[in-house]
């Protein structure tokens, strides 16, 4: 009886070893899914080159207010950016003086901060997770990432991010609210929109921006009202940094 009893015993230790062994197989291949994504993310940044405006000229074409303006970058002259065209005139100097402080204004903002609003500074390390995967491409959600009082902003945002499969290239960023939220004393945000799409500037050139939207509806302190919206399109990029 004695044998009988530990044979059972046996089978059954032997059956729950061979269970657990079957569903540790079953979690080793997620885990290295789990790297695998790490590491088209990697792959995926490494194709974006956060110096671009260092080598390439291109149009921006920004709508405002629901007034639509056009201007040039080349990063070889002494003035980079060159307004073309409001609402769809030839700008005044008034026009011109004011574009160009705003410019100023956003250069001296990215001033020393490289990388910056990149799309690896957006993405929290090890925050990627597969939402769908085609053919063509991978879909993935992520924590957005921040630094500073950014960070408790970003903490309470979702993001979403396609990268192609055809070159391993991000094809756009989306981070948004899923509600309204408060991520300071003071300041409620009933709604932001983030979302960056990108291109190859060239056949073999990096991957670079080809849209931008920005929105954003928040309250200061119940009383100061904030509520913008901003197109962003960038299109005829022209390599002018040496050989191509």
């Amino acid at each position: 009886m004695l044998h009988v009893n530990l044979s059972r015993y046996i089978d059954t230790s032997m059956m729950m070893t061979a269970r657990a062994f079957c569903l540790l197989l079953g979690f080793l291949p997620l885990c290295s899914l789990a790297a695998d994504y790490d590491q088209i993310l990697q792959q995926a940044l490494a194709e974006f080159d956060d110096d671009y405006r260092e080598t390439w000229a291109f149009t921006e074409e920004r709508v405002f207010d629901g007034v639509t303006t056009v201007a040039r970058f080349d990063p070889r002259g002494a003035e980079k950016w060159q307004l073309l065209s409001v609402a769809g005139k030839a700008p005044t100097s008034e026009e011109i003086d004011r574009f160009s402080e705003e410019k100023s204004k956003e250069g001296g903002r990215g001033k020393g901060r490289r990388g910056d609003g990149s799309p690896e500074t957006m993405v929290t390390p090890g925050s990627l997770s597969l939402i769908e995967e085609t053919e063509d491409y991978w879909l993935f959600d992520f924590i957005p990432g921040g630094k500073g009082d950014n960070a408790d902003f970003m903490a309470q945002l979702s993001g979403e991010m396609k990268i192609s499969k055809e070159n391993t290239a991000i094809e756009f960023i989306d981070i948004r609210s899923d509600g309204a939220f408060k991520p300071r004393f003071g300041f409620k945000v009933s709604e932001f929109i983030t979302r960056m799409e990108f291109v190859r500037a060239s056949l073999q050139g990096p991957a670079v921006p080809r849209a931008m939207q920005f929105r954003i509806k928040a309250r200061a302190l119940g009383m100061m009202k904030v509520d913008e919206k901003v197109s962003l399109q960038y299109r005829d990029y022209q390599f002018v940094g040496g050989a191509d």
